[in-house]
Parts: structure tokens; C-alpha cells; sequence
């Protein structure tokens, strides 16, 4: 089980972060959207070297939405992406996390997930996807999370496969998986 660190403060600044074996998984809040846009700020308030490339035109796409809307609403905090953060190397090595609402009673939440070119093949999307499912289904209004994923993309059936996730049909040419409580 993933340790859980990190709490909202009367501070403006609000950190959730959940420890794994080897990685730090810090969800992205207005502070850190906004710290991306430089790196130096970003490696410096992340205490991680960013590699190249990254964030990926992805992630930067889905930023410019969730940037807004976790300023707007510190209570997505979670619910959006989180940094991949491999402690030995010192690096972001990806992201992860959910499609940025948040949860309502009975409604799934989508996983998503990336792991940069350099470090994958390593276990991190494994190792980061299984303590996001795990937190999100202790949270009471989270019953199912679901994820879609392309069927010629074998890493990722794997990871899916491998944290426990059931595959649950087919949805506009993607496998659909999903995870209960």
C-alpha cells in the first residue's frame, strides 16, 4: 500500500504526494502547472531534474486545460495528473493519474498514464498506476476506476493486466479495463 504524505495546510500552497518502493507520485497543483512553464522553477520546486522532452505535447495539451481549472478549484487536487518522481535518479520520470474531476458518488474515474521514453520498461507505470488505483478506491465516492487503452499497445495491456485491472469490452476501437472496490 502506498504511503500517503502531505495534507492540505492553511498555507496557500497544497501538497498530496503517495510513496512508493521507488517513486514519489506528487499530484499537480496550480503551483506546479504554473512552475512547468520554466524549468528551472519547476526542477527546483520538484527538488528533480525534468529530461528532456518533457513534458510531452500530451501532457502539455491536458496542462493548459487542468492548469485553470485546479486554480480555479484546489479541491481537484488528486483527481488530475501527478508527477512521476523516480528517487534513486532523481528525475521525473512520467505521469499518471485521473482525467481531472472530481469524483462523484457511483461516477468512474478514468486512469491515465506515460512513462518517458528513457525510463521505461522499468516498472514505474506499474509501480505509479497501482498506488493511484489503490488511493482512489479508498476515497467512499470512488467505486470503479476504468481506464481505455490501445490493443496493439502490449506495455500498456500489461501494466493493466499486472495492477489487477479486468479487461471489460471494447469502446471505440480501445480495450476497456476497470477496477472495483
Amino acid at each position: 500500500m502506498p504511503v500517503h504524505r502531505g495534507a492540505a495546510t492553511a498555507e496557500p500552497r497544497r501538497e498530496l504526494r503517495l510513496e512508493t518502493k521507488r517513486l514519489d507520485l506528487i499530484a499537480l497543483s496550480s503551483e506546479l502547472v504554473v512552475a512547468l512553464d520554466d524549468r528551472e522553477s519547476a526542477e527546483r520546486l520538484l527538488g528533480a531534474i525534468l529530461p528532456t522532452g518533457w513534458p510531452d505535447d500530451e501532457l502539455s495539451g491536458l496542462l493548459a486545460i487542468y492548469g485553470p481549472r485546479i486554480a480555479e478549484d484546489p479541491e481537484r487536487l488528486g483527481w488530475g495528473p501527478w508527477l512521476l518522481v523516480a528517487r534513486a535518479a532523481g528525475s521525473v520520470v512520467g505521469s499518471a493519474g485521473f482525467m481531472g474531476k472530481r469524483p462523484e458518488d457511483g461516477e468512474p474515474i478514468e486512469l491515465g498514464y506515460g512513462v518517458h521514453a528513457d525510463y521505461r520498461s522499468r516498472g514505474y507505470a506499474t509501480e505509479a498506476t497501482r498506488a493511484l488505483v489503490e488511493w482512489a478506491l479508498t476515497h467512499p465516492a470512488v467505486e470503479r476506476v476504468v481506464a481505455g487503452c490501445d490493443p496493439a499497445n502490449a506495455p500498456s495491456v500489461r501494466v493493466l493486466e499486472k495492477i489487477g485491472m479486468t479487461r471489460c469490452g471494447d469502446e471505440e476501437g480501445m480495450l476497456a479495463w476497470e477496477a472495483r472496490r
